[in-house]
Parts: structure tokens; C-alpha cells; sequence
């Protein structure tokens, strides 16, 4: 049930199933609605501002109550910093010496956002037309998802802006002045009453292009005491208020939205909903009515797909943290400690690791390929000639991936990548290197790039060095592909390098001994998961600073350098819980 009518300024609502109110019946020939370039100004300022100058400590939000329980996407902005967020976020920006906290915070943003909303229409100002009523709570959502498929009559999606308010009496004045603005421009105003609520509808109207090209020319919108909703129409706008009266499901009532956000952290700036299965099905109603030969193969992508997931961000003192929870289809990849970082050398700038990598990327491949060729974007012959070129499927040359890492870094002036594998059947990748070896060979003897393989013992393992002669400017580290296969690790790394020295690898001088990257892998659940990434943003910056020609040295020092100094590292890692999905991502600043 509505918890409150329409302020006593508007008009009075007309009755229900009455004839809409027309307030001005002049049309341009065209008008995008100007209630949604007002919705839009309100939280592109709230985007801006909202975290800053709204002081609010703010209950539990409600927004996602007005939302219907089949909305595919749902996000929703606590600009009022609810909890430990506004304490969280000054000490975060803390971290940036040229800027003054304090400062920002109040009055300097203030201006700035008057001066910004002063160039809207009819001179509309932050401070005085949204401040006053603004709660700092923002809501997006997505209700249902269109087809994409060219003349479709629902070409464009049922979207809800929700907007809190603090003070409805504010809202309403604000609002009175829109439909006057409005009606001036010549848009055409009406209005209707649905339980109790007034919901308008503004209408620009006059174009020429069909609605399956060109976006709707209208905007709906209510108020009731805690909340501006907008909508592309008017039923969807009484849907949202029937969503949080009780008279229809709502998002915030859905098992998969409510287990979710249980698994949240309680006090977050972003809320974020996403049902990946009733997108996927539109796009598979797609295809099947489009491309009904690629149908099978895509609903074998949609398998591997999640199905539902949700996530939050939030500070803390010296981080941005991102928080996510999936569920999938079937069971994820179990929880360890790999050992992958205790063979990576510890001055590694990136590396990202999963279980089990061959399995996926190969189903991957596989049917990706079968859609390509059942939709015609690459035809079966094409994919055969590849196939036999390569001595077997695309997903084979993969398949023999175990647990694996992506690496790179910078070591004396040279930057390096290589990939680590523990692999679940040694002998099929000697056998897939070797055929890529020999395609290589081959296209050198046809005409390409002249081509040097050599292999050499390294303490009983043997590596191959594959040198591609690219001309005299081109460094080692880019012409250069050495790799080496055991039964326990395949290692694949550009230069003359990084392959021996990870076979070396001693656990005390690798990544895994490495004091920041313990703690970071530490601060998102430890070293025990399904995957984990390391950016390290301070090395990168340190790799890069000598590379900046000496003219510009001052430009970076004094107005560059300050800024992104303060990064520090990006950590992140996914944890499994039978078929369920947890994830902490991590921004770190020092």
C-alpha cells in the first residue's frame, strides 16, 4: 500500500480510468520528453555530488521495493553514505595530496554543481531545485529485455529512474515548475490518478521515424513520499507502485535478489542485480527466430552461463572494494591454493590464475565455433580447413590446461609474459606445441617470416626457442617464444629469459613470498580459491616513469605523478560455495 498521496500542491488527480488531462496541446515536431532530461540532470548531479553533499546517514533504502521482481537489471547508488561510508570515503580521498578533502567536501562541489545545473533550461540549480528534497538514493532498472532483432516492435527496454526524497513538500515545488516548463516548450502534459498516486505523462511527439528506430517520445513519472519514479510509461510507472504496495512482487521479495544481498557487505555505496537467465533468453529467442541453425549452439553458451548475480561496492580507508555473488548451473571449480604464485617470479607486475582452466576455455572454444558456423559468421568448411591445419579441434589445444597463470612484469629494462600450467596430460601439450611449432615452420617456408627453432638442456629439462626474424629494431623479448614441457608444469614465455627462470624458481624469491602481495591476496579471503588477479600499479608506474621523455618530466611531476602515485596494487579473487560464486575485488591506494 502506498504509504503517501501526492503532495497537496499538485493538481488534484483525476479519476481513475478517467480521460487523461490535457494541459497544453501544442507539439513540436520533435521533443524529447523534458521530465527525463530533468530525471537525468537530477542524477547526473547525484552522481557527481551525492556522496559528497547529501548528509544523511540513511536507514535500510526501500528503492528496490518499487522495482518489478522480473527486472533483468538493477542498480541502485547510496549517495548518502549510509553507515561507515562518508568516514570511509574522506579518509580514501585522504590518500590524494592535491586534494584538499575538506574543502571538496562542502562548499567548492556546491558551486561547481550550481554552476554546472545552471546551463540546463530555465536556469534549474543544484542547491536549491534538488539538494532540498534529494535522500541520496538512486535506482536503475531494467525491466525485461527487448529483442534486438531489426523491426521489432519493442526495440527499446521498460526502464524505471527512482529517486529518493527526503522532503516531499521540495519535490512537489520542483515538480509544479517541470509541467510548467514543459507545457512552455510545447510539450503536451497529462495526467492520471492510479491508487491514490498521480502519474503524468509528457509526450514531445511529431517524428517521423518509425518507434522500432527511434527512442520513445514520452516519460512518465509519480511522487509519492519517499520516492520520484520515473518510467518510459505510465503502466510501468503503476507497476512500480503496485511492486512496493504489495499488490504485485517485487524485486526487493525475490529469493535470488534477497539471498544475494544477504552475502553483500551491509554498508556499500552500489547495489547491483543482474538475472543473467532471463537475458540470456531473449537473446536465445533471438537467435532461434533469426538464426534457427545456430539456436542449439548458443543455448550450449547459455549453459555455461550464470544465472542470477548480484553485487555491491563500497570504501575503505585506503580501498575501493567490489563484492559479488553468482549463481551458475552447475558446480564451480573447488577451492585451493594453487602454487602457481610460488613459481612466478616476485617482481611480477600481472598474474591471474584458475583451476582447472582447460576444461572451461575448451568448452569455450568449442562452442563458440559451432555457433560461428550454424549462424554463417564463419563457415563450417573455413573451421574444418583451421581444424586440419592445426592437427585437431580448437578446444584440444587447450583442453590439456590444468591449473594456469597469466604473468607479465618488468626485470631490467625488459618487460616479459608467460603462461604457467600444471598440466592434466603432459605428453598432449608436447604434442599441441609441437604442431604449432611446425605450422610456424611452414608458413616461414611459404613466404612469412623466416623462423629459428633451437632447443637447449636446462638442468634435464629441455626448452625450445622459437625466433621469429622481425628486423634489426625489433628486441629480443618481441621476436622471441621459449617454452618447456614436464609432466608436473608447462611453461610458455616471450625472451630468452622467463622460462628458465621460472623453472629456477625458488618458493622464497617467488611472488608467493612476496610481503604485498600476501597481503593483498590476504584482504579478498586468502590464498585458498578458484581464482585470483594481481595488478601491481605501483610497479607499473615504476617500470613506466623512465620512459617519459625529459621535457615532460615537470608536467608529470608536479601535475600528474600526485595523482596516481597513490595507487597501489588491484586485487581481486573468486571463491566457490557449491554452486554459488563469491568474489572481492580491491582498488588500493597508500
Amino acid at each position: 500500500m502506498i504509504s503517501d498521496s501526492v503532495p497537496a500542491q499538485t493538481p488534484e488527480p483525476e479519476p481513475t480510468g478517467g480521460q487523461p488531462s490535457v494541459t497544453s496541446a501544442a507539439r513540436p515536431r520533435w521533443l524529447l520528453p523534458g521530465a527525463a532530461a530533468v530525471a537525468v540532470l537530477a542524477v547526473a548531479i547525484g552522481l557527481v555530488a551525492g556522496m559528497t553533499l547529501t548528509n544523511r546517514a540513511g536507514a535500510g533504502s526501500g528503492t528496490a521495493s518499487y522495482v518489478p521482481a522480473d527486472a533483468a537489471v538493477y542498480y541502485e547508488l547510496r549517495l548518502d553514505l549510509p553507515g561507515d561510508q562518508r568516514a570511509a570515503l574522506r579518509s580514501f580521498l585522504g590518500h590524494f595530496p592535491l586534494l584538499q578533502v575538506d574543502k571538496y567536501l562542502t562548499d567548492e562541489l556546491d558551486q561547481q554543481l550550481d554552476q554546472l545545473s545552471s546551463a540546463a533550461p530555465s536556469g534549474y540549480r543544484y542547491s536549491t531545485d534538488v539538494k532540498p528534497w534529494f535522500d541520496g538514493k538512486l535506482g536503475f532498472a531494467m525491466v525485461g529485455y527487448p529483442s534486438m532483432i531489426p523491426g521489432a516492435k519493442i526495440a527499446f527496454p521498460d526502464v524505471l529512474v527512482l529517486v529518493g526524497v527526503k522532503d516531499a513538500t521540495a519535490a512537489a515545488d520542483l515538480n509544479d515548475r517541470v509541467r510548467a516548463d514543459l507545457t512552455k516548450a510545447g510539450a503536451t502534459i497529462t495526467s492520471t490518478s492510479y491508487a491514490g498516486v498521480t502519474i503524468w505523462l509528457a509526450k514531445g511527439g511529431g517524428s517521423t521515424e518509425t518507434p522500432s528506430t527511434t527512442a520513445p517520445q514520452q516519460f512518465a513519472w509519480a511522487m509519492t513520499a519517499d520516492q520520484l519514479i520515473g518510467g518510459t510509461s505510465v503502466d510501468l510507472v503503476g507497476k512500480a507502485l503496485d511492486s512496493h504496495s504489495g499488490a504485485a512482487p517485487s524485486l526487493a521479495s525475490r529469493d535470488e535478489f534477497a539471498a544475494g544481498i544477504a552475502r553483500l557487505p551491509a554498508d556499500r555505496v552500489l547495489t547491483l542485480s543482474v538475472d543473467f537467465k532471463t537475458l540470456l533468453a531473449q537473446v536465445q529467442k533471438d537467435v532461434a527466430s533469426s538464426q534457427p541453425s545456430a539456436a542449439a549452439a548458443f543455448s550450449q553458451i547459455v549453459a555455461q552461463s550464470p544465472t542470477y548475480g548480484v553485487a555491491s561496492a563500497r570504501f575503505e580507508s585506503d580501498r575501493f572494494v567490489m563484492d559479488s555473488s553468482a549463481s551458475l548451473s552447475g558446480a564451480a571449480p573447488a577451492n585451493s591454493d594453487r602454487g602457481l604464485a610460488a613459481v612466478t617470479p616476485s617482481d611480477a607486475i600481472y598474474f591471474a590464475d584458475g583451476s582447472n582452466v582447460g576444461q572451461g576455455l575448451a568448452g569455450s572454444l568449442n562452442s563458440l565455433k559451432s555457433f560461428l558456423g550454424a549462424s554463417g559468421a564463419v563457415t563450417g568448411p573455413t573451421l574444418d580447413q583451421v581444424e586440419a591445419a592445426l592437427g585437431g579441434d580448437l578446444g584440444s589445444f587447450v583442453s590439456w590446461m590444468g591449473d594456469t597463470a597469466l604473468v607479465a612484469g618488468y626485470t631490467n629494462s625488459t618487460p616479459w609474459v608467460g603462461l604457467i600450467s600444471k598440466p592434466t596430460d603432459g605428453q598432449a601439450a608436447r604434442s599441441k606445441l609441437l604442431q604449432l611449432q611446425s605450422i610456424l615452420q611452414l608458413a616461414s617456408v611459404n613466404g612469412g617470416p623466416k623462423v629459428q627453432i633451437s632447443q637447449e638442456d636446462h638442468n634435464g629439462t629441455q626448452i625450445t626457442t622459437v625466433h621469429v626474424e622481425a628486423g634489426s629494431g625489433t628486441p629480443s623479448w618481441a621476436s622471441t617464444l621459449q617454452y618447456a614441457v614436464t609432466d608436473q608444469r608447462v611453461v610458455i614465455g616471450s625472451g630468452d629469459s622467463f622460462v628458465a627462470r621460472v623453472l629456477d624458481m625458488q618458493p622464497a624469491n617467488s611472488l608467493a613470498s612476496n610481503p604485498r602481495f600476501r597481503a593483498a591476496l590476504d584482504g579478498v579471503g586468502g590464498a585458498s580459491n578458484n581464482s585470483d588477479f594481481w595488478f601491481d600499479l605501483s610497479g607499473l608506474r615504476t617500470a613506466l616513469e623512465p620512459l617519459i621523455p625529459a621535457d615532460s618530466q615537470s608536467v608529470y611531476q608536479n601535475s600528474i605523478k600526485p595523482w596516481v602515485a597513490p595507487f597501489d596494487y588491484v586485487i581481486g579473487a573468486g571463491k566457490s560455495d557449491g554452486q554459488q560464486v563469491e568474489g572481492r575485488f580491491a582498488v588500493v591506494v597508500k
